[in-house]
């Protein structure tokens, strides 16, 4: 998959929200070691998908993260492939902090029922 991201698009009760400036995908935990009796095991593990995404404050007002409950966020690369997490919940709210473009940004913490690669 390409590195690069195209557009970051958050859709929540019919809003869409797309001023973000940078989105990471969150590590993924396949398996569990687990202690045996002479040896080590491996057992799956529960996934919990998420992101965090960098969020520009628009001059004319904040976005109110403390609402997203169900929402919708859609990853597109360069390369055509798109990343769907659904489900989205805020799990944390950063602190806002002025970038060398003198924008004002947020990181914001998001947590998915669902992962889904097309």
């Amino acid at each position: 998959m390409s590195d690069y991201v195209s557009s970051v698009t958050l859709d929540v009760n019919g809003t869409e929200i797309d001023d973000f400036k940078s989105f990471t995908d969150n590590e993924r935990e396949l398996h569990k070691p687990v202690n045996l009796m002479n040896t080590t095991g491996f057992m799956k593990a529960t996934q919990r998908p998420g992101c965090k995404v960098d969020y520009v404050v628009p001059v004319d007002g904040e976005f109110d993260w403390e609402d997203v409950k169900d929402g919708r966020l859609s990853v597109e690369y360069e390369n055509g492939k798109r990343v769907t997490f659904t489900g989205v919940h805020t799990l944390k709210i950063g602190e806002a902090k002025v970038d060398g473009d003198n924008e004002v940004v947020r990181t914001i913490e998001l947590g998915a029922k669902k992962r889904v690669k097309e």
